[in-house]
């Protein structure tokens, strides 16, 4: 397994350490943009208003980001996509400095068109491999995150006092720092660019018409959806109705992102084991777990378990969805195709981030947790839709 990751194109090598970069200001973003809304914000429940705006600018980006790509290629867009970071998490820490809730809406709304153009890390990745390699490259730049889920947490706890008189704007800071190295994995990138001559493909609906494609589509938009959901929630259900402080909520954080990412040193070889299907189950079973532990209790342990949890199922469902779109398109289609699919998944993503810290603050945890019911039974019923025989005969499209 390790002989196969190392023998993996330099290509593959560049995205991995982009990915985790961009994670790690992601996971800033995820442990203070709520408690840095909850100080700035008119009323309590737009506190995760900047954090689900942000959400919804990566599913603005998506589209637009892809197809510039087909056009330009995707080293100039992934470029431009850490200048925008750099300039988001900037005006993130001087909002704070002013006090400005508008001002560090704008710069959560601009970090997340920056993380639309990050998305592309993983097909990008998966481009430069064979079909047969496909869930392996995905889950190696995935491994990214393990970097981020030790780096960004560190950043986002101990920066937090960093700047007298603006908490967290330290934190906003750091982030903005972190930005800098992205430009070393960036630049070196040798991708062609796309041959504009060529066809334009298939069109879209011939894609919506195979299982293959839809079944990744519903896995990966709804599990995503479900982690974003109570993630966005979860900072404020630990520090402002638990009350346990911030260096607790920090290491929940980390050690959701950590099994969010950790399981992808094996991940692409069982999907390549024992097929989607089954991690697909897998992937349900450990959500369903989720909801039993976060229900159990609100001790620090409750939410530790029901978060690590979390971040397992997310792995196995979002690789597993992914490896499913990546695997049906032809190049010529990849920008079309791959920016569809992600405006349609952090459609799914924004909708339960702003959703999030609403209903926490009308129906409490319980409620928010037993919500995710419904999207888990979907995925399930979507599954047991599709027989194994149609995704075998679309394997090769």
């Amino acid at each position: 397994m390790l002989k196969s990751y190392l023998s993996m194109p330099p290509t593959v090598w560049r995205m991995t350490v982009a990915q985790g970069l961009s994670m790690s200001v992601m996971n800033i973003n995820i442990i203070n943009t709520g408690l840095a809304g909850a100080l700035l914000a008119p009323a309590l429940w737009m506190a995760t208003l900047p954090l689900s705006l942000q959400f919804v600018a990566v599913m603005m980006a998506t589209l637009p980001a892809s197809l510039l790509m087909a056009r330009f290629g995707r080293r100039p867009v992934f470029i431009a996509g850490v200048c925008i970071a750099l300039t988001a998490t900037l005006i993130q820490g001087l909002a704070l400095i002013r006090g400005d809730f508008g001002l560090f809406i704008t710069g959560s709304v601009l970090l997340g068109l920056s993380h639309g153009t990050a998305q592309f890390y993983r097909y990008a990745a998966a481009d430069a491999v064979a079909i047969a390699d496909k869930p392996k490259a995905v889950s190696f730049v995935l491994l990214g995150g393990l970097f981020a889920a030790l780096v960004g947490p560190e950043i986002a706890y101990r920066f937090v006092g960093a700047v007298d008189g603006a908490p967290y704007a330290g934190a906003f800071f750091g982030a903005a720092g972190v930005q800098f190295f992205a430009f070393l994995a960036l630049a070196g990138l040798d991708i062609p660019p796309p041959d504009r001559r060529a066809a334009s493909g298939r069109p879209l609906s011939a894609f919506f018409s195979t299982a293959t494609f839809r079944l990744g589509l519903v896995v990966a938009g709804l599990g995503y959806a479900m982690m974003s959901f109570l993630m966005t929630a979860t900072p404020l259900q630990i520090v402002n109705v638990s009350h346990l402080g911030a260096e607790e909520n920090a290491r929940v954080i980390q050690w959701h992102v950590i099994a969010m990412f950790a399981p992808s040193f094996f991940t692409g070889f069982l999907v390549a084991r024992f097929g989607v299907r089954w991690m697909i189950v897998l992937g349900g079973l450990l959500y369903g777990l989720v909801v039993v532990f976060a229900l159990a209790g609100v001790s620090f342990w409750h939410y530790f378990i029901a978060l690590f949890l979390l971040g397992l199922g997310w792995n196995f469902l979002f690789v597993t969805g992914t490896t499913l779109i990546a695997r049906i398109a032809k190049p010529v289609e990849r920008g079309r195709v791959q920016g569809v699919s992600d405006l349609i998944i952090f459609a799914c993503v924004a909708i339960a981030s702003l959703s999030a810290g609403v209903l926490h603050s009308m129906i409490g945890w319980d409620g928010l947790v037993l919500s995710c019911l419904l999207p888990m039974g979907l995925i399930m019923v979507m599954l047991l839709a599709t027989p194994q025989s149609r995704l075998d005969a679309e394997k090769d499209l």
